[in-house]
């Protein structure tokens, strides 16, 4: 069986706190993911990690910290072929260098208003001081399909949207 499964990650622009004065959150590469074939109840690699580049100024007397948040505006339907839809608990991610260092399912709530009950995960969450009030960081999240224990998947395109923010609080 060839099934194709085209994960689509997009940038929803802007922070989503006043706090923030300067920001910049850009994919550089990996923004449109495709798995060429899987196989049923298996754990399938993305192809590419996703790297996100995040930039911000901020005033350390009015925020803490600065998360990335990864999330599926519907978690029941995080991709969709056909009738068939997966969930997100199904697709998994992980950031070595932030917080979920081995694979996650994407089943967390939102942080700070941004990302959705049970379909977020928390990429980073960077403490704000003097230093790194005015900072960057590259990072790669990557990703992976487990279809173990799920029910057999007709042959067909898939396809979801990962919307990746960052939020201070």
């Amino acid at each position: 069986m060839k099934t194709e499964l085209n994960e689509a990650v997009t940038l929803a622009p802007g922070f989503a706190d006043a706090t923030l004065l300067l920001a910049d959150l850009n994919i550089q590469s990996g923004a449109v993911q495709t798995i060429a074939g899987i196989a049923d109840n298996a754990v399938t690699n993305f192809p590419s990690p996703v790297v996100i580049q995040t930039a911000w100024n901020v005033n350390p007397g009015q925020t803490n910290t600065v998360n990335l948040v990864a999330y599926f505006s519907l978690p029941a339907q995080a991709m969709v072929g056909g009738s068939t839809q997966i969930p997100s608990s199904r697709v998994l991610g992980r950031m070595t260098t932030g917080l979920p260092v081995t694979f996650t399912a994407i089943t967390q709530n939102g942080i700070g208003g941004v990302g959705t009950a049970g379909g977020s995960l928390r990429l980073f969450s960077e403490a704000i001081g003097g230093p790194n009030k005015n900072a960057s960081r590259t990072d790669n999240l990557d990703l992976q399909l487990n279809l173990v224990g799920f029910p057999p998947l007709a042959a067909g395109t898939y396809t979801g949207v990962l919307n990746i923010r960052a939020v201070t609080q």
